[in-house]
């Protein structure tokens, strides 16, 4: 049974060949023409046609109602049919339409167009095996192939071309396999040093010079000062007090006016007795001012001369009373604050005597009587020293707590502002040492001195100061010192492993002006060195196993020798020094 293609108006001559193509499971095709369908209207369509028809092992068969089609099916060589009907009835056309002249004409002209030059081409199909070589293509490509099967079996025939062909190819393999061997393995060869263990323990002092980097264990810090920060506040007195008087203490001079029977006109004594120390009231109507002795204390005797001699008491007479007798004013009724002026006198009355005290002649065991002795005094320096009552403020116990309070809170204050200007001076990559117990920052405060309670005074302005001073340092140096120390106990034939550790930097003790000491532990590994660079090109194409006995003979520090290759093992090492890695590596213990 024959399998109907249907031809769509828009299909061109490449559709049809593949359309042949994917019919696989059939042998005879009818391709089925409409009228307005613009494939299979060349001469050069239907050769094609036929030509893949016959390299695909098919019979086509066309049916077209289009005389021009059906003349140029039948030049071709296709059964060709004007109906379907007519193609079920196995009755083609034997004859060419007489309705197609142009076409016939057409047809004619194509065919002897190309006769020469494809009469060839198109008259032999493909064989086979080049058929099913085109099967896989597209059918643009189909297309555009020329018949060239012919021509290329007759060229794969030649014995010279087949050989060379044959050894060409073979040669190319084994370029490739050995480029594969030599070029593509690569080999990683391990060398173990015995390694050793080592531990240390670290004291770094700090040193604000500037070429301590250079020494071992020595480390360059900061010394930070701060500028002084100062704040002011004020203390009132809150309370009063009153200050008694102070009396006007001076000299006075006395002498004796003799009222009695007789006419005595000789010097007298005046002697205290008793244990009243002697005070002595004015009654010169002059002013209720009274004076109390100093010197004499309980007792005391004093020459007095008779006033009837004209030798009474007075800057003219001051020497006439050996001693003048020292007194003080009893009250600061006279003279500012209390003081006496000079030149002054009073005279007091017999009566006034008190009964401690006696005026007697010279040379006399009695005293004279009360009534016939009138006593006067006169100064002739001024009294001094004298004050007046005053009231005065005082400092309270609540202004003095004030006080602290606000020096405390300034002190504070003041202490917090120095503590971070000690980190703007260190900057960021330095911190401040403080050891474990707080030790390493140095606040000075300036407290001023307050009032004691009770104290008299006026407003005060005080003044509190803060400055601080400490040491900084930079934790990365005290680690490369602590490395530096460590790599110190490494022998001169070894190198310190990459594989240590370093403990915590601990501050042992810390202080202002650079002092600084600094603890640390660290515990590394060290093995010998070995050069293993110039050995990568001495053992390229040696065999594993005697470049394993070759460095470990070169290589006095190694212990192990691991070689792996790869993608995969071979009998030698690579060829090229470039695709060996060699690594050294550190084994502990045995």
């Amino acid at each position: 049974m024959s399998k109907l293609l249907y031809v769509e108006p828009t299909d061109e001559i490449t559709d049809l060949v593949d359309r042949i193509r994917r019919a696989e499971g059939e042998r005879d095709l009818v391709f089925v023409v409409p009228p307005d369908g613009r494939v299979l209207r060349s001469g050069l369509d239907l050769q094609l046609l036929m030509q893949y028809a016959k390299g695909f092992q098919k019979r086509v068969s066309v049916v077209s109602s289009d005389p021009q089609i059906q003349a140029l099916s039948m030049r071709t060589g296709f059964a060709t049919f004007s109906s379907i009907p007519q193609m079920e009835q196995n009755l083609p056309l034997t004859s060419v339409p007489a309705a197609a002249p142009a076409a016939a004409a057409l047809g004619a002209t194509v065919a002897l167009a190309g006769q020469s030059a494809a009469a060839t081409t198109l008259a032999a199909p493909p064989e086979p095996a080049q058929e099913r070589g085109l099967a896989r293509r597209g059918p643009a490509a189909m297309v555009a192939v020329p018949a060239g099967g012919e021509a290329a079996r007759h060229w794969w025939q030649s014995p010279r071309t087949r050989r060379w062909t044959i050894g060409t190819g073979a040669a190319i393999f084994v370029v490739g396999v050995l480029a594969i061997l030599l070029l593509l393995p690569t080999a990683t060869i391990t060398v173990g040093v015995r390694s050793h263990q080592i531990s240390d323990a670290v004291t770094i002092q700090g040193n604000v010079s500037s070429g301590s980097g250079n020494v071992l264990d020595v480390i360059p810090v900061q010394a930070l000062l701060t500028p002084t920060e100062t704040q002011t506040f004020t203390i009132s007195p809150s309370g009063t007090q009153v200050l008694p008087p102070t009396p006007a203490n001076g000299s006075l001079y006395l002498c004796y006016q003799y009222t009695g029977p007789g006419n005595y006109q000789g010097s007298a004594t005046l002697t205290f007795t008793g244990a009243v120390t002697p005070e002595f009231s004015d009654q010169s109507g002059s002013g209720n001012l009274g004076f109390t002795t100093t010197s004499a204390g309980q007792s005391g005797s004093y020459t007095l001369q008779s006033c009837n001699q004209g030798q009474g008491p007075g800057p003219a007479s001051a020497s006439t009373s050996t001693p003048p007798l020292p007194v003080q004013a009893d009250s600061n009724s006279l003279g500012a604050q209390g003081n006496v002026g000079a030149n002054q006198q009073w005279g007091w009355s017999s009566s006034n005597i008190q009964s401690s005290a006696c005026v007697s002649p010279t040379g006399a065991n009695d005293c004279l009587l009360t009534g016939f002795v009138n006593i006067s005094l006169a100064n002739p320096a001024a009294m001094s020293g004298g004050k007046d009552s005053v009231t005065q403020s005082v400092f309270t116990s609540s202004d003095i707590s004030s006080a602290q309070t606000q020096e405390q809170q300034l002190a504070a204050q003041l202490t917090s502002k120095a503590e971070r200007a000690l980190k703007n001076l260190a900057g960021p990559s330095n911190v401040i040492a403080q050891d474990s117990a707080g030790n390493g920052v140095q606040l000075t405060v300036k407290n001023p001195t307050l009032p004691s309670v009770g104290q008299a005074g006026q407003q005060e302005t005080l003044t509190v100061a803060v400055s601080a001073a400490a040491t900084a340092y930079s934790p990365a140096a005290a680690k490369a010192a602590v490395l530096a120390d460590l790599r110190s106990k490494v022998p001169a034939d070894g190198g310190l492993l990459p594989n240590y550790k370093l403990g915590t930097i601990q501050v042992a003790s810390a202080g202002p002006g650079g002092s600084l000491t600094l603890t640390a532990t660290a515990v590394g590994y060290w093995a010998p060195k070995v050069n293993i660079a110039p050995y990568r090109t001495r053992v390229t194409f040696m065999n594993p196993g005697a470049a394993r006995s070759y460095l470990l003979s070169q290589l006095p520090g190694a212990s192990t020798v691991v070689i792996h290759q790869s993608p995969f093992g071979l009998p030698w090492l690579p060829l090229l020094s470039s695709r060996i890695h060699l690594v050294r590596q550190a084994v502990t213990g045995g």
